[in-house]
């Protein structure tokens, strides 16, 4: 998996992001940052994105351990979402396609940029919602995925951040009360926290668990990347016969994968368009299908 360098910067910009939540220390943040720095240098020395930022991490946690940068952050946008899960049902509801509707209010959860330092409130994401949901989508991968949710067994739902988990609940809901004929769901957060993406802890604080069955991927990390994910999470990949990935991280991770996977997201930055081989633009709302098995 080639290094983009210009997924550097963004290593460096979350690590003096995440410090600075943790402490006003202005010693220990310069601590971090220079060590982080020091990483990131030896950026061609690394097999792939993912370790980069692990090692980086490592960091940040070995100066304040045991801390959750995001984790007041989380809790809060997570509630903001959670006020606005009627209206949206209505939404569905009223709507003339509700499958469609379901799926723009499921990716409009991917639409908001808060690791890109955007405050997150209620109105924001209101904006956010009714730009996602005026984007047009390719209608044939609406009705490919429709067909291949309908005719799965086992479908492994890899979800993204925090606040976007409530959107993905109301997309299971839908599915599950009315497009879903005999398969299961299963809903996979992170292993432990990292950045402002979903783990368990939110997945509970946002009701899914009384939705779906959920897992983790096993490891504290951005993206569901194999080698640093648990046995079970494999298992249970391995076990599906369609996957649905939300956000960039884990379209980076399973790009390359042999398998029936649907990747939902926004394009958030050129990186992403260029490993979609230009078939879309940033600020793009896409579903992306692989169809490889």
């Amino acid at each position: 998996m080639r290094i983009y360098t210009d997924c550097i910067p963004c290593q460096i910009r979350q690590a003096l992001n995440s410090i600075k939540m943790l402490t006003k220390d202005e010693k220990l943040i310069n601590e971090a940052l220079k060590k982080s720095l020091e990483t990131a240098s030896n950026f061609s020395s690394y097999e792939n994105i993912f370790f980069i930022y692990k090692d980086i991490q490592d960091i940040i946690k070995k100066i304040m351990p045991d801390a959750d940068p995001y984790k007041v952050f989380k809790e809060q946008f997570n509630r903001i979402c959670m006020n606005l899960t009627d209206d949206l049902k209505r939404l569905i509801q009223n709507s003339n396609d509700k499958f469609e509707m379901g799926l723009k209010v499921c990716l409009s959860g991917n639409s908001i940029d808060v690791m890109q330092g955007q405050k997150i409130s209620e109105e924001l994401l209101k904006r956010a919602i009714d730009s996602s949901l005026k984007q047009k989508l390719d209608n044939s991968k609406i009705k490919l995925l429709k067909d291949k949710i309908q005719k799965a067994k086992n479908i492994l739902f890899i979800g993204d951040n925090s606040g976007e988990i409530v959107f993905d609940k109301i997309f299971i809901e839908l599915l599950k009360n009315e497009f879903l004929k005999s398969g299961k769901i299963t809903y996979v957060v992170r292993g432990g926290p990292t950045l402002n993406d979903a783990t368990m802890e939110d997945a509970v604080l946002v009701g899914m668990d009384k939705v779906v069955e959920i897992i983790t991927t096993g490891a504290a990390l951005p993206a569901a990347y194999f080698p640093l994910c648990s046995e079970e999470f494999l298992k249970y990949y391995a076990n599906s016969d369609l996957v649905i990935s939300k956000g960039q991280g884990n379209l980076e991770a399973l790009i390359d994968e042999k398998k029936d996977i649907f990747f939902l997201l926004k394009i958030k930055c050129s990186v992403i368009a260029e490993l979609l081989q230009g078939r879309h633009k940033v600020d793009d709302i896409v579903i992306e299908s692989m169809n490889r098995n």
